[in-house]
């Protein structure tokens, strides 16, 4: 075994671990589309089975095998709400503070999803989609957001009014 796989292995270890601690962490997660789960493990067993089907050795074997680890490691992808920070993205280890959003906007759609969009230093961030109760949520939000934070919630009423 070569320095590089183990560096591979000690990285993919690292990984696994900081992934399931900000897994742990979210206490209302994004709702996400299992659109690409498929592909992301297409992608791991495509890697397998060029990795395996060609001659290697014990050292080509392994950096095969932790490769297509990391391919998987985007499975455990998650961002959302913790009780401190909204986590945009996994491998954020801080995520924006919740007392640094000045205005939060909540839409309901017919679905029962929820569209949040934020406002943080004059500048609005991504929209993001929820699975959760509103009253639950508004209830979090305005618990941990900070006092002269702004909370709006629209309707489908708000909308139409709007021209849509």
């Amino acid at each position: 075994m070569n320095i590089f796989t183990l560096l591979l292995g000690i990285f993919t270890v690292i990984l696994y671990i900081f992934l399931l601690m900000a897994r742990k962490d979210i206490v209302i997660p994004v709702f996400r589309r299992r659109k690409q789960y498929p592909f992301y493990l297409f992608l791991a067993l495509l890697i397998l089975w060029i990795g395996f089907s060609s001659w290697q050795d014990l050292n080509g074997r392994i950096q095969t095998i932790l490769a297509a680890l990391v391919m998987v490691s985007f499975l455990l992808d998650k961002k959302g709400f913790t009780e401190d920070s909204l986590i945009l993205f996994s491998l954020d280890n801080r995520g924006i503070p919740l007392k640094e959003i000045e205005r939060v906007v909540l839409f309901q759609e017919e679905s029962g999803l929820i569209k949040l969009n934020y406002f943080r230093r004059e500048r609005r961030g991504p929209i993001l989609t929820f699975d959760y109760s509103l009253t639950e949520f508004v209830v979090f939000l305005s618990t941990h957001l900070n006092e002269g934070s702004t909370l709006e919630i629209l309707t489908k009423d708000d909308q139409d009014k709007d021209g849509k």
